[in-house]
């Protein structure tokens, strides 16, 4: 199996030029996997797997593996704690390893051809409090640096636009006579998303004290400190590091964009809007959103329920 491993991260590495961030992953999950059938999992005595591939000079030959084994590493997986997105990857490489070695005729029956993914938790997006934005935009604006940043958040907060869209945008992109700003989304899906009145002001204040320091305006809509394009890394840096200017851990620029969509469905937008806005292909991923809604609708209804026990119901006894 060593030997089909190797030629399997060559094909990726030569013939699918797969990012190194990709070979090691995969390399990691197949060696494991191959560990496994070796019975490395023995030795910890914790559980019981019916492994039965063919063990030949200490290496297990790969036609000997079947479906069943695939199945047992994947309870091993779960029974070592590992989350689900972590174990559909390590699926992935195994569907995608076996189907290499059927396309090559190293093997003649694909036993990971009917092995299915798990269904992956959906996690229930962070955002911020209306009162937690209006905090994290009010720190003094001394110069630059900071009129760049409150531009920035504004941006992010009044657009809902993912971080890359953000630090791709130019210039031109802003149209502020129709308080819009044009940005490129997934799959290079041109879209335009909209700039409030106050975000535009912040816009305009920070394209002056740019030309102060630069002397002129050149085409990327946020640069750093030498006046080049901020990276996606730099947007985030500086919005970790203005949320923890108020000592709140854990924002990143998803959370602004993630608080764009859940304040606009808490005051009643539609949910077909919010998704035209936010550019997401299918209505589902918009959908995570509404968890806040009914949150709220739930707070209204055990407040003032009659028999829900709230205030307003014990005011009309």
């Amino acid at each position: 199996m060593i030997a089909e491993i190797d030629a399997y991260m060559d094909y990726l590495s030569v013939q699918k030029n797969a990012s190194p961030k990709t070979i090691e992953a995969y390399s990691s999950d197949l060696l494991q996997f191959y560990r496994f059938l070796l019975g490395e999992w023995q030795e910890t005595g914790a559980h019981d797997y019916e492994v039965k591939v063919r063990v030949e000079d200490e290496d297990v030959a790969v036609e000997s593996i079947g479906k069943n084994d695939i199945t047992a590493f994947i309870e091993f997986c779960y029974d070592s704690g590992l989350d689900r997105t972590t174990i559909s990857r390590k699926i992935a490489c195994i569907r995608s390893f076996f189907r290499y070695l059927y396309n090559t005729e190293h093997i003649f029956v694909n036993p990971a051809q009917s092995v299915l993914s798990p269904k992956r938790e959906r996690r229930i997006p962070r955002f911020l409090h209306h009162n937690q934005i209006v905090n994290l935009l009010d720190f003094e604006v001394k110069g630059f640096l900071d009129m760049r940043d409150r531009a920035l958040l504004e941006v992010f907060y009044s657009s809902g636009a993912r971080v890359s869209e953000i630090a791709a945008a130019d210039v031109q992109d802003v149209d502020f006579s129709r308080g819009t700003l044009r940005v490129m989304g997934k799959g290079s899906v041109e879209r335009i998303v909209f700039l409030t009145g106050e975000c535009r002001s912040w816009i305009q204040r920070y394209f002056k004290e740019r030309r102060k320091k630069f002397r002129k305006i050149t085409e990327p809509l946020f640069v750093n400190n030498n006046g080049k394009r901020l990276t996606v890394r730099g947007i985030f840096y500086i919005i970790v590091k203005r949320a923890r200017e108020i000592a709140i851990e854990g924002v990143s620029p998803h959370t602004l964009r993630h608080s764009f969509a859940t304040e606009l469905l808490n005051n009643g937008a539609d949910i077909r809007a919010v998704q035209e806005m936010l550019g997401h292909r299918n209505l589902s991923t918009t959908q995570m959103y509404t968890h806040t809604t009914r949150e709220r609708l739930k707070r209204i209804y055990d407040r003032y329920h009659p028999h829900a026990g709230g205030h307003y119901g014990k005011q009309s006894e």
